[in-house]
This record gives C-alpha cells, structure tokens and sequence, in this order.
C-alpha cells in the first residue's frame, strides 16, 4: 500500500487534477481509517470527472464511515444512475440505507446487487443482517450460510451467521447444515456459543444416530442408554454435540438427563478399571461440559463415594508412574474439577495419545492454575469496607460468573456516536461528538467478555473494567491475555469507594450491576460524576414485572431453607424440574432461564445474596436525579420493537418511559432478562 500511495502521489505531481489517481488515493485513505482525506480526495476527483461512477461509489462508502449516511446514500444513487449494473454502489447504497433505519429500502438495495453478481459474498452478509433485523431470520440464515460458502475464511460472516441462528428451530437438517454449525463453533471468533444451544440442539434432534439416544431417554429407561457404551459410542461419532458440550452449558431438561444418566455410566466403566478408548471423545467433552456448567447435575451418595475412589485410584496410578487411561481421567473430570487434587500438576508433563484428554486438562488444569497465578498481578483500586459489597464479593470469589470459553468481539472498531447511531440501536445522538481516544470504564466486568467486547467494539479505546472478586478478575485477565488484547486495565475495587478516583470517562457500562449494591442510586450517582459532560452509559438492571416467577421461586427457596452451597442448588434445581413437570408454568419459566443450566449462573438467579428490582417510573425518577437523558432500550429481538412500535407509533414513543411501562405491563416478559438502556450525561 505504501508503495502504490507512492505512484500515485508520483502521477498528481505531474498531473495535480489526475481523477483516477485522485481516486485511487481516496481509496488508500479510507482503508487506512483517514476517511476525512478520503472525502477530499475523492470530491477533487469528481469536481474533474463528474460522472465518475466508482468514485461517486467510493465516496459514499468514506461518508457512511464518518457517520453521513444520508450524504452517503446520495452519492451511491448517483454511482448507480450512472452505471444501474454497478453492483457494489447498489451494495454500498443498502449499508447506508441500513444505517438510517430504512430496512425495507436496503434489502431492495442488496437484492439488486445480486440479481447483478449472484456471488458476491459481502452481498449475501449484508442482506443476511438486514434480514435479521427485520425478524426473518429463515432467509437471513440462508444468505449467512451463502457468504460463507462463498468466503470461508471472513470472520465478520461467521459472526454474521451466528448472529442469524440464535433464534431458529430447524424442521429439517442434513451433514451440510451439520457440518456448517460445526465449522460455526471452531471459529475463532463466533459470537456467544450459548445463545446457539437452543438452535444446535433443535438441528441435531434431526440427527438420526442423536435422536435414538435422546428418544431412550424419554422412554424413561435410563438403563438401556447406558449397556455395552452403546450410547457413548454412538454420541462420540457426532462431532457437532461433543463442540457444543465443550463450548457451553447445556440449557435443555432432556438433553441434561442424558449427560446425567451417561456421566453414571462412564462412572462405573471407570471405577471397574475399564477403559473405552471408542467412548473417550464423548467422555472428554462431558468432562468439559460439567466443568463449565460447574458440575450442577445431581449426583447420588454412591456416585459421590464412586468419584471418591477413582482419584484414589489415579493418585495411586501416578505415584507408581503407572500409565493412568484417558478415559478414567474423563470420568473423574465428569464429576470434579481436576485441579483441585494434589497430584494434578503431574498429568500435566506427560505424553498424551489423544487431543481430547490433552483439552481436559488444559481446561481443567493448566488454564485454573494460570489463574491462580494471576491473582497476585491484579491491581488493587480501592478498599472494600461496605458489608454487602464484601458479601457480593464472597460469592463470586466462590463461583466466579459466568464461565466461558469462546466469546466473539469483533475484529472493527467503530466510534462511540457509530455504535449509537446505527443499527442495532439507531439513537437520535446529533449532538454528541466522538472522542478520538475514548476512555472507559466497565463497572462490575466479571469474567472479561463485557470489557473485551467494549475493548473491540470502540475504536482506539482505553478501557478499565473493574470487579470485586479477584477470580473473576483472574479469569478475564487469562482470557485477554489468550486473545491477546492489550488496551484493557483491570483492577479489584467497590464501585461505594470509587468517589475519590481522580479520573473521567467517555463512557461507562455497568450491566447487572447496581441492583446487587446495597445502596444502588448512590452507586449509581457514584458512577455520573465519573462520567464526562455529554458522556453515555449503558445500564441494565432487573424488573420488578419481569422477575416475578424468580421472586416466587426464591421465596420457595427461603421457605424450604436452601443454602447457596452446591449441594443445595442441585436440590433445589431438582424439585424445581419436578414442580415444572408437573405443570408449574412459573417454574417452567424459571427453567427455561440459560442462568439455569449452571451453578454460578443458577446462584446468580435465585440464590444471590443481594437483588434490587425495578420499575420504570422508578428508573425514570432516578435518570431525572442523576440529570441523565434516557436514550432508549438496547434490544435485540426485532419482534418486541415492530410490536411496541405498532402500539405506540409517535415519534417519541421509543424514548417515553410511561409507554414503555404500559407496554410491559400488557406484555411482562419483555424484559426477561434485564432493562437494557442508554443514557446521555446533561
């Protein structure tokens, strides 16, 4: 690039007004972010050749970087009623259509495009988004997996593609779609693979092999899933299920029974001394998928002393340097964390025959001690004197949440007024100026995936992401340091003690976090006045409306005197199944929470030590206190917004909170999870 910078310097010294080589050199500028030179240079080639199609295309695509969609889109007509075939200005012109919020206008735009040039990869991602945001996410789906076929190696699409599957339940399936999902998961960034659970396992239930185990299962006799290793050794041959169960808990009752019922299995093939070489790829990945889930299933008293006596077992296998079969170190990995016995850091130097034991113990040896390692290098920011801030604290010292393994930020930056204005959010932010370096602080960060998404998402961003509990800090410092991210700080402190920081930020994300304080308007307050004039944060706590079957649930926790101790959990998940089976719909619900399926998660839901609630005129009380101007929800599913949208179709009826309450209070799911919302600092 340098070089052809060089040339084309070269050609305009002796030729200032030389329009293609104007042009060229736009284009250099905008690949290298100067999209202000790129305008300028592209506006002197024009101003020589004004019916300069690729530079009229080229402009526009430079003017919706710096934000200009509407100019954009101005200049890509104008590319394509010079040359109607031009593919890319039709393409070009659906971007900036979409970043206005004219979907309908943009899918016309792509199709256009390719009923020009059929195969062009960024086409089919592009109109796959578009579609998505929509709410047609069948067909959006179908143009993913094209851009992929098209253009394996685009990272950006196969986010794009995960993106368009988390709401899908397949009715047929084949090995294409199979093998599509599983070269979705071995991507290096994917987007969160548990929100493609639910999708995976609707597509792997078609699977004829899956479906006979499964359907053992539901028969109620256990006992036949697990003669002769059959079922092992069948689910071994499926390479999609053992990825998902390596990479995510498992959030579905039926598919947990099996794991459960083949876990016991592979317990007494292991405690009886045998080892099945042919079972071990499910074996290691059940390993894994109890690790990362915590080890929530049931266990008996039998399995528990069975467990007992197999790291017995080992231990005295490795003490005679005795080879130890992968398979029973699997089966021990299937019921406790491998790190935690004395002889674990010896497994770690020997020669292993299989890659699949080799990721057992990394997982659950080689990266937990990395993390013990790490813990004396984490700052301290402040003092944690407030008592419910110690107790929040404990808690995740003791399940640090959540665990995960593959998260996918992604590989461009955009400005913060970018991330605003545009899809999915599409804020009225006109008046806010991005900083060039913006800084920024994730209040409460957890396990990292939070400040390695903003560390990505914002251009040229400084982030400090701040926790009160050492292991979760531990665990995201691991995970960057893997993902080799470079522009985050962390450090342990109490947000109640951040008042005297001598420091401001651009922006400040604090997610499911302030309802755990003991005080959370003053945390909150806390937080604005570190928060520059003009500045955004995004925020998200629980509704009062939404939560109703969790508070049912943890006052049947309160009354049947459940601890927060692992035990407890699993008992009390157990009599929630039950109840849920039986045709509780409040307990069905509060099984059908993704939290569920893990026990930090699950201890996050119904076992936290401290939960605040919400409603939104109480959140609007609170925005006029802290002087803040509410910017909207951060909502992900397009069908909740067209249907708010049809009820409340004035102009300002997305920024009115009393709207948003009357349309929860008709539809109390809403916001399920949390209020997701922005706002602006006056």
């Amino acid at each position: 690039m340098p070089e052809a910078r060089h040339l084309y310097q070269e050609i305009l010294q002796a030729a200032p007004n030389q329009p293609v080589a104007l042009h060229h050199l736009g284009v250099i500028a905008h690949q290298v972010g100067e999209n202000g030179a790129a305008v300028d240079l592209m506006k002197k080639a024009l101003a020589v050749q004004p019916n300069y199609a690729g530079a009229h295309n080229d402009l526009g695509l430079a003017l919706n970087e710096l934000g200009k969609p509407e100019d954009a889109e101005v200049s890509c007509r104008t590319a394509i009623a010079i040359r109607p075939d031009f593919a890319a200005a039709h393409n070009n012109l659906g971007i900036a259509l979409k970043d206005q919020g004219k979907l309908d206008e943009a899918v016309a735009s792509y199709r256009a495009a390719l009923a020009i040039m059929p195969d062009f990869a960024n086409v089919h991602s592009n109109l796959g988004n578009a579609l998505k945001d929509q709410g047609k996410f069948d067909e959006a789906f179908k143009h993913g997996r094209r851009a992929v076929a098209l253009e394996p190696s685009n990272n950006l699409f196969w986010n794009d593609l995960a993106a368009s599957l988390k709401t899908l339940s397949f009715t047929s399936a084949d090995e294409s779609l199979w093998r599509d999902m599983l070269h979705l998961l071995k991507r290096p960034m994917i987007g969160s693979p548990a929100s493609l659970v639910r999708p995976i396992l609707s597509a792997l239930r078609l699977h004829p092999n899956f479906a006979k185990v499964l359907e053992l299962t539901a028969t109620e006799q256990p006992e036949i899933i697990s003669e002769d290793g059959f079922a092992i050794e069948q689910l071994s041959a499926i390479p999609l299920f053992l990825q998902i169960m390596k990479l995510s808990p498992i959030d579905d009752r039926q598919v947990e029974r099996l794991l459960t019922t083949l876990r016991q299995a592979m317990l007494k093939t292991a405690i009886e001394g045998n080892s099945d070489a042919a079972g071990l790829p499910f074996a290691a990945s059940l390993a894994l998928q109890c690790f990362t889930n915590e080890y929530i299933y049931p266990e008996s008293e039998q399995e528990a002393a069975d467990a007992l006596n197999l790291a017995h077992l080992i231990e005295a296998q490795i003490e005679k340097d005795h080879h130890v079969a992968p398979f029973i170190i699997a089966a021990l990995g299937a019921y406790r964390p491998l790190h935690t016995f004395i002889w674990a850091d010896k497994l770690q130097g020997r020669e292993w025959p299989s890659d699949d034991i080799k990721e057992v113990i990394l997982r659950q040896i080689s990266e937990p001690l990395e993390e013990r390692s790490l813990r004396g290098q984490i700052a301290n920011l402040t003092a944690i004197h407030d008592t419910v801030s110690e107790l929040v604290r404990d808690q995740y010292e003791e399940n640090p949440y959540p665990r995960w393994i593959k998260a996918g930020p992604s590989d461009h930056g955009r400005s913060i007024a970018a991330v605003l204005g545009e899809a999915p959010l599409f804020f009225n932010v006109a008046d806010y100026s991005s900083p060039k370096l913006p800084e920024i602080l994730i209040a409460g960060c957890g396990t990292g995936q939070q400040s390695l998404g903003a560390a990505a998402e914002y251009r040229n961003s400084k982030v400090l992401a701040i926790d009160l509990s050492l292991n979760s800090l531990s665990y995201a410092q691991r995970k960057t340091h893997e993902l080799g991210v470079t522009n985050i700080e962390y450090a342990q402190a109490d947000i109640m003690e951040l008042g005297w920081l001598d420091r401001q930020f651009d922006l400040i994300e604090c997610v499911g976090v302030l309802h755990h304080l003991g005080d959370p308007l003053a945390g909150w307050r806390i937080l604005v006045n570190l928060l520059r004039a003009g500045g955004v944060m995004k925020i998200a706590l629980y509704s009062e409306v939404a939560r109703r079957g969790v508070v049912e649930a943890r006052s049947l926790i309160g009354a049947k005197g459940y601890s927060p101790s692992p035990k407890d959990i699993r008992q009390c998940r157990h009599d929630l199944m039950t109840m849920a089976s039986r045709g509780d719909q409040e307990m069905a619900r509060i099984c059908n929470f993704r939290d569920f399926y893990s026990l930090s998660e699950c201890r996050d839901l119904l076992f936290h030590v401290q939960e605040y609630r919400f409603t939104l005129p109480q959140i609007g009380a609170a925005l006029k206190s802290l002087k803040l101007k509410f910017l909207g929800f951060e909502l992900r599913d397009p069908g909740t917004l067209a249907t708010f949208k049809r009820s409340y179709p004035k102009p300002d009826a997305l920024t009115s909170l009393a709207d948003w309450h009357d349309f929860e209070l008709k539809n109390p799911e809403t916001f399920t999870g949390m209020y997701q919302f922005w706002c602006q600092k006056l």
